[in-house]
């Protein structure tokens, strides 16, 4: 767990959170590639929700806190009970983003979130692909660089550091493509 995610929250910014990201990258720069790695392993490799907002890491935990501290939702079983029969309900924080909250499997963060499919200021993406995008911009590529005229360095990084397959080609706005171009103008 983050060390900046209070308690009772889960919530994981390594697959979720586009600005935690971007501050990482610069520390990565100058870590181990074996550290990279495995923080890397975080992201996985399923379809994700990346919120894109302006909330930082600290504040969107803060404000699911808030929201259930006003309904005076302070324990696993009073979270049961709101939660019930539903195994997830969606809430709205500060900036209109929507966010999905789940249980727990900690018992002491019984409060797991992360952004909602479809909602405003996040996109769905590959793990695989956010993690190809964050190991190039690792290596040296510039986020302003043309990268679809480089699918060569795109695979060497997916089969040298990713320990994942080619790909054959970039479509435009597809794939990497398109999430490259959200770390290309942040």
């Amino acid at each position: 767990m983050h060390p900046k995610i209070p308690v009772p929250v889960t919530f994981n910014p390594h697959k979720h959170h586009f600005r935690f990201l971007l501050k990482k990258i610069d520390l990565w720069r100058k870590t181990d590639w074996s550290f990279v790695e495995k923080e890397l392993l975080l992201i996985g490799s399923n379809l994700i929700d990346l919120y894109l907002g302006g909330l930082a890491v600290e504040q969107v935990c803060k404000e699911c806190i808030d929201y259930f501290w006003k309904k005076e939702i302070s324990d696993s079983a009073e979270f049961k009970k709101w939660l019930a029969p539903k195994e997830f309900r969606k809430i709205e924080l500060s900036d209109k983003s929507l966010w999905v909250i789940k249980k727990g499997v900690d018992k002491e963060r019984f409060i797991h979130i992360h952004p909602a499919k479809n909602s405003p200021l996040s996109i769905r993406v590959k793990g695989t692909t956010l993690k190809t995008v964050l190991a190039l911009l690792i290596n040296g590529e510039k986020p302003t660089g043309d990268l679809q005229s480089n699918l060569k360095k795109v695979n060497q990084i997916r089969t040298g550091y990713l320990k994942l397959s080619p790909i054959k080609s970039l479509e435009r706005g597809k794939g990497i493509l398109r999430v490259w171009n959200y770390f290309s103008s942040p």
